[in-house]
């Protein structure tokens, strides 16, 4: 599959999120899933390639630290990629990161991204079907599926890619500060076959990052 330059700024990262939420009075259920089943119901082989590839730290562990609030990602910076991409080294903008319904008995919350992009001339909402949040202490990483849309004028590309955030809780007096050193990655997990040969390749992706996102 040939790889354009826009490719979307591509992977074009309509990210993701959302996830089986619930009420607070839920979060004493057992739901006999455990951490490492949630997490291989996400990652194959294929996906810890990729995952290994990009360098993304992954925090294990089923007692993630609360992380429900909105925080502010500037510059939404391209650290890296898994294949000869124009765009890594790159700041594509500042995003609003909104982390919501979280359920810890259930390993569940809610995410989404709005990116600006830095030209201004676009943004996008990332949002996907689902979500799973791991770690202990302040750091946690969380999994989701998003499904995307490119829309080429004479047709208009879908696919689904993993989304993985990670990072550490910044807490003092007992209060949310933000988080620091942020990562998320993109990672194409299905093109449906591409066929207008647009998109980057299955397993192909990028890992963005963030020194400190302060909440808002």
């Amino acid at each position: 599959m040939k790889i354009t330059t826009i490719k979307l700024l591509v992977l074009s990262i309509v990210f993701g999120a959302v996830s089986c939420s619930s009420n607070d009075t839920n979060e004493e259920e057992n739901t006999n899933v455990s951490e490492q089943e949630l997490y291989d119901s996400y990652v194959d082989a294929a996906m810890q390639k990729s995952i290994n590839e990009l360098g993304i730290t992954i925090h294990k562990g089923n007692k993630p630290p609360t992380v429900e609030g909105v925080y502010a990602i500037e510059p939404f910076f391209c650290e890296n990629s898994n294949f000869t991409d124009p765009a890594k080294g790159s700041n594509f903008g500042a995003s609003t990161l909104t982390l919501s319904n979280q359920n810890t008995a259930r390993l569940s919350i809610d995410l989404k991204n709005l990116l600006v992009y830095l030209n201004g001339n676009r943004n996008e909402t990332w949002e996907g079907l689902g979500s799973f949040i791991s770690g202990e202490g302040n750091k946690f990483s969380i999994f989701l599926h998003s499904n995307g849309e490119i829309d080429y004028g004479t047709y208009i590309a879908k696919y689904q890619n993993l989304i993985i955030l990670s990072g550490e809780l910044d807490v003092q007096d007992n209060s949310i500060k933000g988080i620091k050193n942020l990562q998320m990655a993109s990672i194409m997990h299905d093109d449906y076959k591409d066929p207008n040969n647009s998109l980057i390749e299955i397993g192909q992706g990028r890992l963005f990052t963030n020194t400190y996102a302060g909440i808002k």
